[in-house]
Formats: structure tokens, sequence, C-alpha cells
């Protein structure tokens, strides 16, 4: 069922990219949250129950999360290039030093201080959501050096909260360093990391890993009891991202348990829901900068977000299709002593 919680993931950011607001929430930055949650997820099965054991595992693991991060990325990054040459849509300024730090996406996640604009009216980069990404995978950089060294964990976890904490109290930038960079985002994706070894039945859970992503859920519980009763939420994301931690844990720690009891449920398309979803979530600026540039539906109209999940979609359909089918078989050459479990993103 991880696919269908993807798929949904993917749509709430896009939706959030249409102005979308519940509550005055931005539903995308929960989305990204739960996001993060699931990658330090899968991370763990990958390193702990698929990978082989030995010299070369950590190269394994690395192009491994790049074969399945880049050649979609690439593909919808080629596409929006192609659109934008043929339409000249927001002015492009085609700078070969841009066009490089956003085919290495890591740039992208600086874009506070590292000039990736492709787009000039209003400045965007080649995918605006991509930022997240370049997150993801500093965070793929760190974490198989934090599994298996518990002090390791123990400490990056206390120093990316204590960063978490101190922007959504103002004492640093807010919006940066308690949503975007990896440096105050980092303990969520070990909360995701800590439910998969917890649940792991190939290995024994560490007591940090059994404990640490309900401490974690406490403590945003009593937080939201203080910054509600202090009036301490910032103008940034505060309560999106208390929201994404309060779901997220309790939804992933579920749908694992139900994997792992083989639950009798079996929804149809989970797993082709799971693979458009990635590509769902490239490609929908795409969609909205095409229906922007031909007028074909106004914003306002019924149809204008179903149009952008149907053309999102499509594009993420021919992705896996031509793309990331032939990629999936090198990946599964890198993973081949693997247990037969399926490595979502």
């Amino acid at each position: 069922m991880f696919g269908y919680l993807r798929f949904i993931l993917a749509f709430l950011v896009l939706l959030s990219h249409v102005d979308v607001r519940f509550y005055g929430l931005n539903p995308g930055v929960m989305a990204v949250v739960i996001f993060y949650m699931l990658a330090g997820y899968v991370v763990s099965h990958l390193w702990v129950d698929i990978l082989c054991q030995g010299q070369g595992k950590l190269y394994s693991f690395y192009k491994d999360r790049m074969l399945r991060v880049l050649p979609l990325y690439a593909y919808v990054a080629f596409l929006t290039l192609a659109f934008l040459a043929m339409t000249n849509y927001s002015n492009p300024q085609f700078s070969l030093i841009k066009l490089i730090g956003n085919f290495l996406v890591i740039p992208v996640n600086y874009y506070m201080v590292v000039d990736t604009t492709i787009l000039t009216n209003p400045d965007w980069c080649l995918i605006p959501p991509a930022w997240s990404l370049g997150a993801e995978l500093q965070a793929y950089l760190v974490l198989p050096f934090a599994l298996g060294r518990n002090k390791l964990k123990i400490f990056l976890a206390a120093a990316s909260f204590s960063v978490y904490m101190m922007a959504n109290l103002s004492v640093i930038q807010p919006d940066y360093f308690g949503y975007r960079l990896v440096f105050g985002v980092f303990f969520i994706f070990l909360a995701g990391s800590s439910l998969q070894n917890s649940r792991n039945q190939t290995v024994s859970a560490s007591k940090f890993d059994t404990f640490y992503p309900w401490l974690l859920w406490v403590g945003i519980v009593c937080l939201c009891l203080i910054f509600h009763y202090k009036n301490l939420f910032s103008p940034a994301y505060t309560k999106e991202t208390f929201i994404g931690i309060l779901t997220g844990i309790p939804i992933i720690y579920c749908l694992s348990r139900l994997e792992r009891k083989g639950s009798p449920i079996k929804l149809p398309g989970n797993s082709l829901l799971g693979s458009l979803s990635y590509g769902v979530f490239l490609s929908h600026f795409l969609m909205i900068w095409c229906l922007d540039y031909t007028g074909l539906i106004d914003k306002n109209a019924g149809a204008y977000i179903p149009a952008i999940i149907i053309g999102a979609t499509l594009i993420a359909w021919s992705g896996v299709k031509f793309i990331e089918t032939g990629i999936d078989k090198i990946r599964k050459d890198v993973t081949v002593h693997s247990l037969g479990l399926k490595i979502e993103r």
C-alpha cells in the first residue's frame, strides 16, 4: 500500500503548487516531510536487507540511489528544456553553469545562495520541487555511515533537531533551516530509518530505533501544545512540518505492520501508482506551464487541476515505460542478492 501513499503525497505536492490550501495550511509541505521519512525507511531496507555485505556495498548503495533518482529527473528536465526552447516561455536564460547546477540537483537545494534559475518571470529552476531532491540526495550521502552506529545516529538526530528548533523559534531562518536544508530535517530521515529497522526481522533493532520515532512523536505533540499556548508558530511552515511528522510516523508504522504480517488487503494498482508518483512529482510544473502558455484551460476552471493531473501522469507513465524499465534492469544487477523485495524511491 506504499504505492498509494506515494501517489497521494505527490498529488498533495501538486495541489500545493496550484495554491490549494487546507485550513490555510500547505499540503505540499506535509507531503514532503512524509517523503523524507519514506526515504529513510527505504534506505534502511536497501542497506540492511538487500545489498550484499562486504566490499563494494557503499558503492552499490550510491549507484542504486543515483539510478533511482537521476534518470527520470533528467528525462523531465530535458522535456522542460525542449518546451522552454520552443516556446520561450518565461524568457528562459540558458546559462551553462545554471544548467549544470540543475542537472546535479544538489545545488538546487541551495537556491538561496546558488543561482540555478532558468526561467525569469517568475524565477524558477527547471524542476522547482527539485530542491527537496537535493536534500534527499545529501541525506543519502550521510545515512549509510549512520546506520548501525547508534552513537552517531543519536548525535546527528540531536544536532539536526536542534537546528530545526532554532529555525522554528526564528533564531535562524525558519523556512530554510526548518524545512528545506538537510541540516534541519535529517532527524526526519532518521525517523523513517528507525521505523524500518524496528520492524526488521533479519536483525534485532537497537533501543534507539525502537524508541526514537515515538519519542519524537510525543515530543512534537508537546511542542504543538507549547507553541499554541505561547503563540510561537513561525510565519514559515512550523505547523505543516509538525503535522507531517505526527501523521507520517503512524502511517508508515501501520503500513509496515500490514506489510510485515502479509495483509489480506491487496489494492490493485499499488505498484503502478508507486512507480508513477515520482514522475508526477517531477512533471506537474511542466504541465502548469504548458497550460499557462497555451491558455487552453483557465486557472479557475473546474477542469484545470484534473488536466494537470492527467498530463503529469501521462508524462510519468512515458518516463516509467521508456526510461525506468531499462534502468530497473540495471538496478536489479546492483541488488542481485536481494531478498526479492521491491525497492521504491
